[in-house]
């Protein structure tokens, strides 16, 4: 369990092109440190399994902040780490806030994982959207934090201006030698109020489309699972204030857009099964009960686009003895599992 709290653009020394937390959390201002305490307790009661749990400092940039704000959030975490309840805090922050001192403090206070918001390897892209650093600030602070040991992550965000397919393959490529523990995926959007919207009300930024957002990231999950690098997420968590209307002027925004990605990689490895054979008429895959919706699609999207592409009925049916993330079919042609 992650008890999230929100230090809203807080310490961020930059107006990054993209970024208006207030419009994507809902947080007006950061949390005061001393009301971390009753919230943490809240969330342990809601919780009643006893297990401990994780704090975690999003949004922002936490190294950025002064060091005895720092150190005020961490000091109110630290009784329930003594006690047990909370076992470590992750956070995240810039690239170019990282040093050895930082780390070194930060480990005081059980500081156990640290997301780096990198957003792009391409230096062009960084510098039009106004994040302050360069790809080489993200991998000299990739290598400090891995050299102490921290649990790693990065967060990438497709889709910036000057962003293209190849510069966010290249993207990809330069993450993957770096060996994150995990990746978060985030398409760019054009949320209100921010940089973004007037370059792209003035005709100077085209957002990826909802269909290219998918594939991009389809194809990038794919990379970083065959890397053994775990995707904990892809596309922001749906929140009211996000999803009220006019919060979002224009791009890829669904709220349920891993699974978007997820149905294409299921559609991928139907197809192969398909394409392997001489089946005609109807097919029946089965899946683990848990990738049904993925497999079926947004509005029954797989299905239909079987039948477009083969001619054939599809039916997608749950089998507990098929491992998550693959596909079997019983019919004549093939019988095998295709994992995605």
């Amino acid at each position: 369990m992650i008890i999230p709290f929100f230090i809203t653009h807080a310490g961020c020394p930059h107006q990054c092109v993209f970024c208006n937390q207030k419009n994507i959390t809902g947080e007006l201002r950061p949390p005061d440190p001393s009301s971390l305490p009753h919230s943490i307790r809240k969330f342990l009661e809601v919780r009643g399994d006893g297990q401990p749990a994780q704090v975690a400092f999003y949004g922002g940039s936490f190294t950025a902040l002064p060091v005895d704000t720092q150190r005020s959030y961490l000091e109110a975490v630290r009784p329930f780490i003594r006690s047990g309840a909370i076992e470590s805090i992750r956070l995240s922050t810039r690239p170019d806030f990282i040093t050895h001192d930082i780390l070194a403090f930060l480990k005081q206070y059980s500081v156990t994982t640290i997301e780096l918001g990198a957003q792009s390897m391409d230096d062009e892209v960084l510098r039009r959207a106004r994040r302050g650093h360069t790809s080489s600030d993200t991998r000299n602070a990739f290598q400090l934090i891995r050299a102490e040991s921290f649990v790693a992550g990065l967060q990438l965000m497709p889709g910036l201006p000057g962003d293209t397919p190849d510069t966010f393959r290249e993207t990809v490529t330069q993450v993957i030698s770096l060996k994150p523990d995990f990746i978060r995926i985030y398409p760019a959007l054009v949320i209100k109020d921010t940089p973004l919207t007037e370059l792209y009300r003035a005709g100077r930024y085209a957002p990826l489309s909802l269909e290219e957002a998918v594939v991009q990231c389809h194809t990038a999950v794919k990379r970083f699972e065959q890397a053994g690098i775990e995707v904990i997420r892809v596309g922001l968590q749906p929140t009211e204030e996000l999803e009220r209307p006019g919060t979002i002027v224009a791009g890829p925004w669904h709220p349920a857009f891993r699974q978007l990605v997820d149905s294409l990689r299921f559609l991928e490895a139907m197809s192969a099964l398909l394409t392997r054979g001489s089946a005609s008429g109807a097919v029946t895959f089965f899946v683990n009960p848990a990738d049904i919706s993925s497999a079926i699609g947004q509005k029954h999207g797989n299905i239909k686009k079987i039948k477009e592409q083969y001619g054939m009925d599809a039916k997608i049916m749950s089998d507990t003895a098929v491992p998550r993330g693959a596909v079997r079919t019983s019919t004549s042609c093939n019988a095998a599992d295709v994992g995605l």
